[in-house]
């Protein structure tokens, strides 16, 4: 079908840097929402433990719109439900921006939560556009950890910025505004002609009886809900502990994406880290160090180093994505990215349940906990690798 012709590369790697720079914006907005949204539903009335229902149901919801999502990639045109749905998402963030008590921020969260039906989608088409897999897991990195880090550099730091000198929910107007421009770039998008094959025919229990796919996903819920206990109610802990202000928070954020900005470039240019299983210990190392230096620190700059090593939390997420890439057949992959942001959904959506009750009886507590649990995955993720890596030497089944 002439899959490695030239003019297939060429057209390929131009849809590549058009979903790069759609990911650039989608994923700005999500440093101007996310840095701040703990202390947005704070503003509201909220407290801890209802803070922490918020951020839970809203992970609920992720889960409840990303079940069917497989079913949509295999029937739609990626393109427009690529589009469509970051579009739904974009008036989410601006319902959320529109409401005075935190219990009506429920509409908003369900259109920003239907708007990750889009990810699987994206991700589908990512993997069609490379045939090998070292090709594969480069457009990965560019679009799903370039992008977001480049993105979040600038986004969080100027969150704090709006949030210091119009309110906090300048920040959610903002996002709402960013994710708009994101989905009308991903509207012109065009899809090279053999990326359009990359639909799957299977199903989800032919995807759970394969025993790699299950490794990485237990490890992935384990990785991505141990991070977020730690982490997501750590911009409250700052300020009720450490007297922090918003527009110093805001930076904080902008760190943790320069953060892994550098640990995506030495993933490009490390050899050594061309192994996902590798990038996802020196990660999850890397997180450990920032839950140490907040419990520990009570110096801004303390604080700063901590956020650089934050960074390590989004690279460990689009660390598997190649992982699952690597252990998961063609025909599967429709199916098995959409587990993947489901696994993330209940990772994120387990966390805050947890965190909100534990920050109320001490606010270290969800730190001290994150930081132990990384520890375990360090030893975790060295198991899970080495299990696969001795299946797949010694040639044996998947199933």
């Amino acid at each position: 079908m002439g899959g490695d012709s030239p003019l297939n590369s060429t057209a390929a790697r131009a849809t590549a840097w058009r979903l790069f720079a759609g990911s650039l914006l989608n994923e700005g907005a999500v440093g101007f929402f996310f840095t701040l949204w703990p202390l947005y539903i704070a503003s509201l009335g909220a407290s801890p433990p209802e803070i922490g229902l918020v951020i839970g149901i809203s992970g609920i919801l992720r889960l409840l719109f990303l079940l069917p999502s497989s079913w949509l990639v295999d029937r739609s045109s990626l393109r427009l439900l690529v589009a469509g749905m970051r579009g739904l998402a974009a008036l989410g963030f601006l319902l959320c921006a529109a409401v005075r008590e935190w219990w009506q921020l429920f509409p908003g969260l369900i259109a920003v939560n239907a708007g990750v039906i889009a990810f699987p989608a994206l991700s589908t088409l990512i993997a069609g556009l490379g045939r090998e897999g070292e090709e594969r897991t480069r457009y990965f990195t560019l679009i799903y950890t370039v992008a977001p880090s480049i993105a979040t550099i600038v986004t969080p730091a100027a969150a704090g910025w709006l949030a210091e000198r119009w309110g906090l929910r300048a920040t959610l107007i903002a996002a709402g505004l960013t994710t708009a421009a994101a989905a009308l770039v991903f509207a012109t998008v065009r899809i090279p002609p053999h990326a359009a094959v990359t639909r799957g025919r299977g199903s989800y229990r032919e995807l759970l009886t394969e025993r790699p796919i299950l490794l990485a996903a237990g490890l992935m819920v384990a990785t991505i809900g141990g991070m977020m206990l730690g982490w997501v109610l750590a911009p409250n802990y700052l300020q009720d502990v450490h007297g922090i202000s918003l527009e110093r928070i805001g930076w904080l954020g902008s760190i943790a994406a320069l953060g892994s900005t550098l640990l995506s470039l030495g993933v490009s240019r490390i050899r050594w880290l061309g192994d996902p299983f590798n990038t996802l210990l020196i990660a999850t190392a890397a997180v450990a160090g920032g839950f140490t230096l907040l419990l520990l620190g009570s110096d801004f700059r303390i604080f700063l180093v901590a956020y650089l090593l934050r960074g390590g939390f989004l690279v460990a997420w689009s660390a598997f994505y190649a992982v699952f890439g690597l252990v998961t057949r063609e025909h599967l992959r429709s199916r098995v990215f959409a587990l993947a942001e489901i696994l993330g959904g209940l990772g994120t959506t387990v966390a805050p349940f947890l965190a909100g009750p534990l920050y109320e009886l001490d606010a270290r507590l969800p730190l001290a906990l994150g930081l132990g649990w990384s520890v375990l995955l360090v030893i975790a993720t060295r198991t899970v690798r080495n299990i696969i890596a001795q299946r797949q030497s010694a040639a044996v089944p998947v199933r």
